[in-house]
Parts: structure tokens; sequence; C-alpha cells
């Protein structure tokens, strides 16, 4: 019998890689080294809101862990509450945003990911620098494979 590598790791929210999403702070508790998806639980506080956009390489997913979110796609717009599994397939237009008064808590994946996880971290550098025009997001998200509708 051949020899099986072991590899694997564990993060938990307090020891993970943070990174700020222009206000969202997103915990990476798995970065796509080992298994091919990236994982994340990021904080939406309320307000916050990402506009319609496309991943041209991942999947990804939502799932909620407290309070609640408006996502949009094609078919409009639907509230992912508490214990909710958003899928969303790579091409599909959406966003989402937080209209309630209280934070929101999401476990977020991305399948494969690697793209998506440098385009935050390129967010979360650039925003420590200096606050990002509309332009320059829509410009650093290109390099990643992710368009704005």
């Amino acid at each position: 019998m051949g020899h099986i590598p072991v590899k694997f790791t564990a993060a938990a929210t307090g020891s993970a890689e943070a990174l700020d999403v222009f206000g969202a702070p997103l915990s990476v508790l798995s970065d796509g080294a080992v298994l091919p998806i990236v994982v994340g639980e990021q904080h939406v506080p309320p307000g916050y809101g990402v506009p319609i956009h496309i991943h041209e390489n991942d999947d990804e997913l939502f799932y909620v862990l407290e309070g609640e979110l408006i996502v949009s796609g094609p078919a409009g717009e639907t509230i992912a509450g508490t214990n909710a599994c958003v899928t969303l397939p790579r091409r599909l237009p959406h966003g989402f945003r937080n209209a309630s008064a209280a934070p929101a808590r999401v476990l977020v994946v991305l399948a494969p990911g690697v793209q998506a996880l440098e385009m935050f971290r390129c967010f979360d550098r650039a925003g420590r620098a200096a606050p990002l025009a509309p332009k320059d997001i829509v410009a650093i998200a290109a390099q990643y494979g992710v368009t704005f509708a």
C-alpha cells in the first residue's frame, strides 16, 4: 500500500488572516492552498453592499450565520436570513447588501477562489494606503476576473 500524504490546516476566526474589504472584515479560514476552495467569515455591517458583479472564474456560496442579506440577481432580489444558503455559480450576475439595522455574519465559500482571495487582499492593501475611488475598485477587480454590471 502506498504512502498517503497528509496535509491539513485549521484556522479559527481569531487566528485567521484578517482582511478589511471596504469596512466588512473578512477572516480567511481556508486560503485554497490545501484544497481548491477559499472559505472566509465576513462581518457585514448595516448599510454595506456590493453592487451587481460577475466572477468569471469562481463559484460562490454564502451561508448566513447571523442576520440577513438582500441578494440581487437576474431573477430579482431575495432576502437571505439566518441559516440561508445562497449559491452563485460563476458568471451569474449578483450583488448583496445588508439593509437591516443589525450586522450580518456570513460564511463565504469560493471555488476555486484563489483569484478572489488575491483581489480581497489587494483591496485590503490599497484601502489601507488611501480610500479607493470606484474606478480604482473596478480596475483592481478586473485584474482578478471580476466585472461590474
